[in-house]
């Protein structure tokens, strides 16, 4: 009976991998959790170049002197919001008098909503009325405040939140202590779409305008498109978290840039296909290590041609 093909390539594409990391003085079960298909999978890789801006605004954001509550990173999909999340949430957890709070599942009802996080502050509830763990969860919010504990409240995804529920969160985010700092602040991410529902939140409704009357307090940020030198930081970082040696040369990253068009979750995914077929030739022939243009193009030609 012949050999079937598809077992025989998944050890093979394993051991290549293994065999080229070892290469490279790589750590290999780094490398496996670096990248995946939805992009930069671990903090330690979030790139500041690009969208320095926003941790400067991100930092005066969170400051419990400033008064503004609400801050909205919004762009197309595959423009490294999650990363930013991941990296801000775990950020975070190194500052003592911080705690974050993360929904990535904006498809809930304003009472589930408020039983999230009521949940994530450890806070049981009893009762099933809105009002009744409104009631609870502001009072939990505004004790942990004047303890000198800052709550951050992060919701991934929100251009699918319904007005409800922006509601029940802009109601969250006006919470005042006595001395009149906010008792949580709130960070929207999600696409284009985000920003448009703000707007028609704010204008549509006259208790809205009212309560979004300082437009200043709406702190937006819109992220930036990565260039040739971001995508080489991007694998020198790459390298340093995984080892040592970067394969990569600076023709690679200008080629990777005009397939990309700049996109961190393209250049990631273009990262990851490179460097499986690279260590497959390696595996083959025990060639060159470095990943230069010709292996970029060779591998998504590859990865075209199997597509069509």
């Amino acid at each position: 009976m012949p050999e079937r093909r598809f077992p025989r390539l998944v050890g093979l594409y394993s051991q290549a991998i293994k065999e080229y990391c070892e290469a490279l003085e790589w750590d290999h079960e780094k490398f496996r959790v670096c990248i995946s298909d939805e992009g930069i999978s671990h903090p330690d890789l979030y790139l500041e170049d690009p969208n320095a801006g926003i941790i400067d605004k991100l930092s005066q954001f969170l400051e419990p002197t400033n008064q503004s509550s609400i801050f909205i990173i919004w762009d197309e999909v595959g423009m490294g919001k999650s990363s930013i999340r991941d990296f801000v949430v775990k950020s975070l957890e190194e500052v003592e008098a911080y705690h974050a709070l993360l929904i990535t599942d904006p498809r809930l009802t304003p009472l589930q909503f408020l039983r999230v996080i009521a949940s994530q502050l450890g806070l049981e509830v009893p009762g099933v009325e809105r009002r009744q763990i409104r009631d609870a969860l502001e009072e939990k919010l505004l004790e942990l405040s004047e303890q000198g504990m800052h709550i951050v409240i992060w919701v991934d995804e929100a251009e699918k939140i319904t007005k409800e529920v922006m509601g029940e969160l802009r109601a969250l985010s006006d919470l005042k202590t006595e001395g009149g700092t906010k008792a949580c602040k709130l960070i929207l991410s999600g696409t284009p779409r985000l920003v448009e529902k703000i707007e028609e939140y704010i204008t549509k409704d006259p208790e809205n305008v009212a309560a979004f009357d300082d437009r200043a307090s709406l702190n937006t940020f819109r992220l930036s498109k990565w260039t040739a030198k971001d995508i080489m930081n991007y694998w020198r970082l790459l390298s340093s978290f995984c080892g040592r040696r970067n394969p990569f040369t600076p023709d690679a990253a200008e080629t990777v840039y005009k397939i990309s068009e700049g996109k961190p979750r393209t250049i990631a995914q273009v990262t990851k296909l490179v460097l499986n077929l690279k260590a497959m030739d390696y595996h083959m022939s025990r060639g060159s290590l470095e990943i230069s243009s010709g292996n970029v193009l060779l591998a998504l030609k590859g990865c075209l041609n199997e597509g069509d």
